[in-house]
């Protein structure tokens, strides 16, 4: 049955000319026809899940007294059973279960057989035997995360492992590896224009390139809020590791941006290296120019700008809406920051309030009148 809501929708959609009544009716016949019983799967889907939770209680009750030796023979094998199965059915579900459970199997094998290790060693080694499976089979949003997330996990480890073993008479190589590991993420676009051109699968590879997109700004956006420049009268080693990091992260930005010129020559492509060479300048302008939240809160929101012109041009609606919201706020965060001596007083208060209002207010016009059209599906964004 209709729920009230859509029969609503249809109502309004006829009153409005939109549908005539046979039209109406025929939708309204036809949903009536393929009906799903949701409150019945709402059911079953419960039941599985207390059996889940059950089999789940069991085994946690009788945890200890199961040999280490038998839990990780089943644990392996229910990663074989989920890869044999893949030569069957070729579905995502397949391909994230063993990817999950290849990443908690390295956790039980320590704990079993007691052994310790970095975080990154074990994070490091799944990437080496699960990365190329899930590149070449992964198809969706699933798949894509799990890599990049994992990806992205591993070298924050290793980078704060750096960190906490640094030599301050080598900070300058410090700053240098840390900021390279944290900033390759962004070589994942070009390998996956590259990828993209050559595979039956091009929504895979242009989501993996969202992603490497977003992490960039994100690090130029770090490199911005952070003001790193703010070292750079200070002695060493903060001067030398300030600076490396961000010559590195440039670099690796431009690299990117070099690579993704030469592999991609249409218009519309050329605009990702123009995207990836813009964030490449923030991290060294922020060492130079930083260490006051104006100019802090400027490059950040100028970045942004640049970005939200970058989507307006290119069509990728979600990424102007995000960069508008995101200028929005650092002008809300500036206004407290600015503010701060008069927040005592109901004026400061006032004012404070009245800015917030007005930028969100500008953001939702800005927004609404300048944001590309929807694109079609799997057609936004770089790749």
């Amino acid at each position: 049955m209709l729920q009230a809501m859509s029969l609503r929708k249809l109502k309004a959609w006829e009153d409005a000319g939109l549908i005539d009544a046979a039209t109406h009716a025929r939708i309204r016949d036809w949903e009536a026809a393929h009906a799903r019983p949701y409150a019945l799967r709402a059911v079953v889907g419960l039941a599985v899940l207390a059996i889940g939770l059950g089999i789940v209680s069991v085994v946690a009750a009788h945890w200890a007294e199961i040999p280490g030796e038998i839990r990780l023979t089943l644990h392996f094998t229910l990663i074989l059973g989920c890869l044999a199965a893949l030569v069957r059915v070729d579905h995502d579900a397949l391909l994230f279960v063993p990817g999950v459970l290849g990443l908690t199997f390295f956790g039980h094998l320590g704990q079993v057989y007691q052994t310790s290790s970095p975080l990154y060693v074990p994070l490091g080694l799944w990437l080496l035997l699960f990365s190329p499976l899930l590149l070449a089979r992964g198809r969706g949003w699933l798949i894509v995360l799990l890599f990049f997330a994992t990806l992205v996990l591993t070298l924050l480890v290793y980078a704060g492992e750096l960190l906490d073993r640094a030599d301050p008479a080598e900070a300058w190589r410090t700053g240098a590896r840390t900021a390279l590991a944290l900033a390759s993420p962004a070589l994942i676009a070009p390998l996956a224009a590259w990828a993209c051109a050559r595979s039956d699968r091009p929504g895979f590879w242009r989501r993996l390139a969202r992603l490497a997109l977003g992490w960039s700004a994100t690090l130029a956006s770090a490199a911005a809020a952070a003001s790193l420049a703010s070292f750079r009268t200070q002695p060493d080693p903060e001067w030398s590791l300030s600076l490396a990091a961000a010559l590195a992260v440039s670099t690796t930005l431009v690299v990117a941006a070099a690579v993704l010129r030469r592999l991609r020559s249409d218009a519309q492509a050329r605009l990702e290296p123009t995207v990836f060479a813009g964030l490449a300048v923030v991290p060294p302008l922020a060492w130079l120019l930083g260490g006051s939240e104006v100019v802090a809160a400027l490059l950040f929101m100028g970045l942004w700008a640049g970005l939200a012109l970058a989507a307006l041009h290119a069509g990728w609606r979600e990424a102007f809406q995000l960069a508008v919201a995101l200028i929005a706020l650092r002008l809300v965060i500036l206004s407290f920051e600015l503010a701060g001596d008069l927040l005592t007083s109901g004026a400061g208060l006032i004012l404070s309030g009245l800015l917030i209002l007005g930028v969100v207010w500008a953001a939702l016009r800005v927004a609404r009148r300048f944001a590309p059209q929807a694109p079609g599906r799997g057609e936004a964004g770089p790749g």
